[in-house]
């Protein structure tokens, strides 16, 4: 009003005839603050409900509480990851998005291919007001050549925004071919199952590929190794290593990993395999002795040949000597392996011969889990000690003469005497001793020794011991002995002392028979299994 006062001033100092245009100054003055007046205090004081949303500016809508504003980041588009595509790949649409809301929102790119009307979506991304980040979105593409796609955001909890919304192209190369063969297959005792494959990839890009071995048996499989690769374009050597598994068949197949090959592709291949069994009756066992005739308690050298006329090789192994009759193990020797159709040579020592008439040994060659065994008799020489005699021969032989013509005397003589004609009576008539000697003589029985087989003559009614003059062994015939003697059965000619263990020979057929152990001297009786 102060301004008034002094507009009036001025007015006032105007002549008379000005009155009426003073007045009409004044009231438009006033008129001009009342205005202003009310145009600072209209917002105060007028009611929110009074409002009318439709007289409010678009820019405002963003001011409002709890509100959001997406907009792509500085105009940079849609970009496109992974190019150049191949038929089956997948690749990756991205877009910068900024919220300048004042509210945090979720937002998702939505990839859609025209051709086969099929639609992507990624994940859904939270972006605060502010903040800018990028939404992103997997496709694949389905057909060689131009493939056309759509795009758009999807906002949550908010209307289709057409400025969030495009479309693009990808040319697409067809796809890579990929092949896999089995290039050879070797299965080895030694060496197990050996693969060598070859992988090829046209011409393209680098791709990962997982290659699974398995095996096929009797009808059904199992998954030997699975490895992983990054394969260049070009053809690759893989090797397995499968050990000895059961299998009649082996399977390869290589998969791809996140791609699509093409289905000119050949990705599979089998192959029939046997495994490397020895078979018993294609491996040998021979062995010679050196000396032939082992002296007992003699270092015996023993050569021993083995020969593999298989298919497969003979594992490495062992040879064994061992004793037949109690199944001592005399020497032992580990062997390399033998390769079909070869043969290996090698030495063993025995260093303590047996004592024993004859010696039954086993020889074993044990390999790829399998024993051959061959059986030897070894004839044992007997000791030449004692030939060297501590007297004179010549004066020995005089004396043997003349012992033996003192025998003969002496004989002559009991034979005069013995046959000279005794007395008789009218009652019976006395036998002379040559005639019951002859008589004797002619009731003698053949026996055979039981240990050398040699023939011999005694008198059928004898009882007792014979001393054999073949092998100075000592038997006993006829009715046993009073006191009781061990006896001991067996099926075949050999039999043990029951007092040492030694082995003996004595026949089936000279059974039962009272026989003595030359080592012990123990008697006891022989006689055959289940008699």
């Amino acid at each position: 009003m102060h301004i008034l006062d002094i507009f009036l001033g001025l007015i006032d100092t105007m002549p008379i005839q000005a009155n009426s245009m003073r007045a009409l100054l004044a009231n438009t003055a006033l008129i001009s603050v009342a205005i202003i007046l009310l145009s600072c205090l209209g917002p105060h004081t007028q009611s929110a409900p009074e409002l009318d949303p439709t007289q409010m500016g678009g820019k405002y809508a963003d001011q409002s509480n709890n509100s959001t504003n997406f907009t792509t980041s500085g105009g940079s588009g849609l970009a496109v990851a992974g190019e150049p595509g191949y038929v089956g790949d997948t690749l990756t649409a991205s877009i910068m998005v900024t919220n300048s809301g004042n509210s945090t929102g979720t937002v998702s790119l939505a990839i859609h291919q025209i051709s086969v009307e099929e639609t992507f979506q990624g994940s859904q991304i939270s972006i605060s007001p502010g903040s800018t980040r990028e939404v992103s979105s997997p496709f694949k593409l389905t057909s060689s050549g131009t493939n056309y796609f759509d795009w758009h955001l999807i906002i949550s909890g908010d209307s289709d925004n057409p400025q969030l919304r495009g479309n693009f192209t990808v040319e697409v190369i067809p796809s890579q071919v990929l092949n896999l063969t089995i290039d050879s297959v070797e299965w080895t005792s030694s060496g197990g199952l050996h693969l060598e494959t070859s992988v090829f990839l046209s011409d393209g890009r680098s791709r990962e590929i997982t290659l699974e071995a398995s095996t096929g048996f009797q009808g059904s499989s199992k998954l030997l190794q699975s490895i992983q690769i990054s394969s260049d374009p070009g053809r690759r050597t893989v090797t397995f290593e499968l050990g000895h598994p059961s299998a009649d068949v082996i399977f390869l197949e290589a998969i791809p990993l996140g791609w699509q090959p093409s289905s000119n592709s050949l990705n599979t291949s089998q192959m029939n395999v046997d495994e490397p069994l020895v078979n018993l009756d294609s491996i040998y066992v021979e062995a010679s002795f050196n000396p032939e005739k082992p002296i007992p308690g003699s270092r015996v050298i023993v050569t021993i040949s083995l020969e593999n006329m298989g298919l497969y090789e003979a594992q490495s192994g062992s040879v064994r000597v061992i004793s037949s009759s109690d199944q001592q193990i005399l020497a032992q020797r580990d062997v390399q392996s033998v390769m079909p159709g070869s043969d290996l040579t090698t030495d063993v020592s025995l260093s303590d011969w047996p004592a024993s008439d004859s010696v039954g040994l086993e020889i074993h060659w044990q390999t790829s889990g399998l024993t051959s065994i061959k059986y030897f008799t070894i004839e044992t020489e007997k000791s030449q000690e004692g030939l060297d005699l501590p007297f004179d021969l010549l004066a020995a032989g005089y004396g043997l003469f003349a012992g033996v013509l003192a025998i003969l005397v002496g004989t002559l003589v009991w034979r005069a005497v013995s046959t000279r004609t005794p007395s008789t009576s009218d009652l019976n008539l006395r036998e002379t001793k040559e005639s019951a000697k002859s008589i004797s003589k002619q009731e003698k029985i053949e026996i055979q020794c039981s240990f050398c087989d040699q023939r011999l003559m005694v008198p059928h009614d004898h009882v007792g011991g014979v001393r054999c003059p073949a092998c100075s062994m000592e038997f006993v015939v006829g009715e046993t002995e009073k006191t009781p003697h061990s006896v001991v059965r067996s099926s075949e000619d050999t039999l043990n002392c029951p007092e040492c263990e030694q082995a003996l020979r004595v026949k089936l057929e000279d059974r039962p028979v009272m026989s003595r152990c030359p080592v012990c001297k123990t008697q006891f009786m022989a006689e055959a299994e289940g008699v």
